[in-house]
């Protein structure tokens, strides 16, 4: 079996500083499809916000992303996977969901004032925020016909409004540990 956790979760959950303390603690890799993500955004020129309202019609996207992360399910171990839908692409992986309040989680991404994010104020991101699920439970209602905030699809869902990523990390590295023992007995 191999060691990978996938960390899927609402916008601004904290999947990425999540990522960052389990890395301290596991020592594996950690690869960001948001940042894939991202990337072509800013190679095309567009916020996230506009990449995913094309992505509704250009499927070019989704397929690079899907691929990217398939590939590794496949050829990597000892992995952390701070993507949306890794849970879905690689089912053997231990699949957490990260649940944020929507506020808290706006107030997250707006102090991370990401370039490619045009948030001017709070109330602005959380707009861009509920727009941006929007689209993106729509898109993956239906391109791969499934409901990703649907908790029943993972090993462990945690709710990181309250608490910092270490204790959160800390959580998902000790429900990991006893995963693999019951299914590597």
């Amino acid at each position: 079996m191999k060691h990978i956790i996938t960390l899927s979760g609402d916008i601004g959950s904290g999947k990425s500083s999540v990522a960052t303390a389990l890395k301290q603690l596991t020592q594996f890799e950690i690869i960001g499809t948001g940042a894939i993500q991202r990337a072509i955004a800013t190679q095309r020129g567009l916020t996230t916000l506009e990449l995913n309202k094309i992505s509704q019609t250009d499927r070019s996207i989704d397929d690079e992303i899907d691929s990217y992360v398939i590939n590794l399910g496949q050829t990597q171990d000892k992995l952390i996977l701070d993507s949306r839908l890794a849970w879905h692409f690689i089912p053997d992986a231990f699949k957490v969901f990260l649940a944020v309040d929507p506020l808290v989680g706006a107030q997250r991404v707006f102090n991370a004032a990401r370039n490619d994010e045009k948030n001017p104020s709070l109330e602005i991101t959380l707009e861009n925020n509920f727009k941006r699920q929007e689209f993106e439970d729509e898109r993956f209602k239906q391109l791969y016909n499934i409901e990703f905030r649907n908790h029943t699809n993972y090993d462990l869902v945690i709710d990181t409004s309250k608490n910092a990523p270490e204790i959160i990390a800390q959580s998902i590295k000790d429900t990991f540990e006893a995963w693999l023992n019951k299914n590597n007995p």
